[in-house]
């Protein structure tokens, strides 16, 4: 698969607002697309298990912080044009696909949103989630990344080399990619640990 070329506008695996989330009365994911520049956002909501292509629903709708004046001229044709519905129920089955695959796989997504960036732990979360995707004979890692974390290239990449410096992330041999050090297997355990004793 040739590597995505740039776009404006980006997507990833996200919990969706509160005024949303009852739309869903099935279980599943949802992917928020930045779109037109960041003015206006799409909803996507794929159901878990779906075999289809596509989402069940999508909602667009202004972004917040967009421009006003690109919101007052509501969703047009040119909007309408961004929107990937085939890429955002891409980025919900993998998900699922890896969570199928590894058990802490939803904890380390969870992470990779969530978890101060960049703390010791969104790193740790960054190096075990690279591991997997260049295991998975991901083409390109980092911009999976991107649409995982929903930061710019250029961040993810910086953020990929002070894992490196900070002992998280070792080389393999000459493979290409890498591989999440004990160290940040023990990060990852001990933030499981803390969830835990959280909900509990």
């Amino acid at each position: 698969m040739p590597a995505r070329p740039e776009s404006k506008h980006r997507a990833s695996v996200s919990p969706p607002p509160a005024d949303l989330a009852d739309m869903a009365e099935e279980e599943g994911g949802w992917v928020r697309e930045e779109l037109a520049n960041g003015n206006f956002e799409a909803w996507h909501f794929v159901r878990h298990g779906s075999a289809g292509a596509a989402p069940s629903f999508i909602v667009v709708r202004p972004a917040p912080g967009g421009d006003p004046a690109a919101g007052a001229r509501g969703v047009t044709t040119t909007v309408l044009r961004d929107v990937r519905p085939s890429e955002a129920a891409e980025l919900v089955r993998d998900q699922e696909h890896t969570a199928q695959m590894y058990p802490r796989a939803r904890q380390v997504e969870a992470l990779l949103t969530e978890a101060p960036r960049p703390g010791e732990t969104y790193l740790a979360a960054l190096a075990l989630r690279y591991e997997r995707l260049a295991d998975s004979g991901e083409r390109s890692p980092v911009r999976r990344l991107v649409d995982i974390t929903g930061l710019p290239l250029g961040t993810v990449k910086s953020h990929i080399q002070i894992a490196r410096r900070k002992g998280l992330l070792e080389a393999v041999g000459a493979k290409a990619g890498g591989r999440a050090t004990e160290e940040a297997h023990r990060i990852l355990a001990r933030a499981e640990r803390g969830t835990e004793a959280a909900e509990g």
